[in-house]
């Protein structure tokens, strides 16, 4: 050991610093890979298709059921509204 490295470490860190280097850049590679590829697979798969499809439907559904409702509640508005004029005319 020396005075400017008492501990004698820095030599070691330095070696070992271009394999670290080599070790990550060899793990992130393959991640890389391992990540296109599921890419490409997510967007060969049917799923995607099939997911769209479920939704239009459902979304359409949604549409149609919210304007049965409206015109259940416009025919029961204008019904309450027809019957109250009959009852106003009755009573005159």
């Amino acid at each position: 050991m020396n005075k400017k490295n008492p501990t004698g470490r820095r030599e070691v860190i330095a070696r070992d610093a271009g394999g670290l280097k080599k070790f990550w850049e060899k793990k992130i590679e393959k991640q890389t890979v391992e990540h296109q590829s599921e890419h490409e697979r997510k967007n060969k798969s049917a799923l995607t298709k099939l997911r769209q499809e479920w939704t239009q439907m459902l979304e359409s559904r949604i549409k149609m059921l919210q304007c049965f409702h409206e015109d259940q509640k416009r025919q029961l508005y204008a019904g309450s509204k027809e019957s109250s004029q009959n009852n106003v005319k009755t009573t005159a």
